[in-house]
């Protein structure tokens, strides 16, 4: 049986391809007035997407401006989350409480769940009420257990920059871990064992083609 979320989706996108039809617009049309395919093509654009590593460079420098959102239900959220997040889960994401938190120009938004889906979603609905400033975390928690609390050491063949990297991920799984890491340093300690450790923030197209 289909969710209530997926339905709304459908039912927006279906709404915005019949507006877009509608005005006949040229191609510099604003995102909310994108064609349902046009839309899912915009979700796998680079620029949407925030890394595992600019995250953990963000959170280790207390960037003020970013905000992070976890869509997972309240009972996941409150067994681990990424520091200073957030929970709004998916299904209450348009709740009017959230509105003005999703419609700014001021913070940066990284919406995230187990993996990207969930944030597709909630990108998806928010650009297509035309909300600005929200981003997906790329991979989700899985990928930042991969690369950012685990991360494998490269081979011996690797480029200099595969090191590089790796030197700043393995600061950061001390970091996140519960150690006082530099971000620049590139700390010995060894692989974290628990997956993801609440610390209190210190600052404020597939089918298409």
């Amino acid at each position: 049986m289909m969710k209530k979320l997926d339905i709304l989706i459908i039912v927006i996108m279906l709404v915005g391809a019949f507006w877009t039809f509608a005005l006949n617009e040229d191609n510099r049309r604003p995102v909310e007035q994108l064609t349902p395919c046009e839309l899912v093509d915009q979700t796998q654009k680079a620029d949407k997407f925030v890394s595992t590593d600019e995250l953990a460079r963000k959170i280790m420098s207390n960037d003020p401006s970013v905000i992070l959102i976890d869509l997972r239900p309240q009972k996941e959220f409150s067994e681990y989350s990424l520091p200073g997040a957030i929970n709004i889960p998916i299904e209450n994401l348009l709740d009017k409480k959230y509105v003005d938190m999703l419609n700014q120009k001021t913070y940066t938004n990284i919406f995230f769940s187990n993996s990207s889906d969930l944030a597709a979603k909630a990108w998806m609905i928010t650009t297509r009420l035309g909300y600005q400033n929200n981003f997906i975390l790329q991979g989700g928690l899985n990928y930042w257990v991969e690369t950012i609390l685990l991360p494998k050491k490269p081979d011996q063949t690797a480029v200099n920059a595969d090191f590089i990297r790796y030197n700043f991920r393995k600061a950061a799984s001390a970091y996140f871990m519960g150690g006082s890491v530099d971000v620049g340093s590139s700390s010995n300690s060894s692989a974290p064992k628990a997956p993801i450790k609440r610390r209190k923030k210190e600052a404020a197209g597939g089918g298409c083609d």
